[in-house]
C-alpha cells in the first residue's frame, strides 16, 4: 500500500479542482485532518533545510577574507537547496491555508 504523504493529499486535490468535483463535508475533514498531521513531517523537512542552507551561508561567510553578510546571502540564494528550501516554505504555507478552508467549508457544506 502507498504511503500517504502531504503531496499525494495536495495532488488528489488538484485534481478534484481540476474536474471541479465538490468535496463532501466529511471529505474536507478528512482532507484537513491528514494534513493537519502531515505538516509536522513537513515542517522537520523545512527546518533540516533551513539549517542547511545556514550552515552553507556561515561556511561562505566563513571563507571570505573580507566578511559581507549581503555578498554571502546573494551566493546561498543562487542554490538550489535555498529554492527547495522556498518551495518547502511555500507548501506549507499552502498546507496551512487548506486546512483553513477545509476547516471552514466542513462548516458550511450542509
Amino acid at each position: 500500500m502507498e504511503k500517504i504523504t502531504a503531496d499525494t493529499i495536495l495532488d488528489w486535490a488538484r485534481e478534484q479542482v481540476e474536474n471541479k468535483n465538490m468535496p463532501s463535508r466529511e471529505t474536507w475533514l478528512d482532507i484537513a485532518f491528514r494534513l493537519n498531521l502531515l505538516k509536522i513531517e513537513e515542517s522537520q523537512l523545512l527546518n533540516r533545510m533551513r539549517q542547511s542552507v545556514a550552515t552553507k551561508r556561515y561556511l561562505i561567510m566563513k571563507a571570505q577574507e573580507k566578511r559581507n553578510v549581503s555578498a554571502a546571502d546573494l551566493e546561498v540564494e543562487t542554490t538550489d537547496e535555498y529554492r527547495f528550501m522556498r518551495d518547502q516554505e511555500a507548501k506549507l504555507e499552502a498546507i496551512e491555508e487548506f486546512v483553513r478552508i477545509a476547516k471552514k467549508n466542513s462548516d458550511s457544506s450542509y
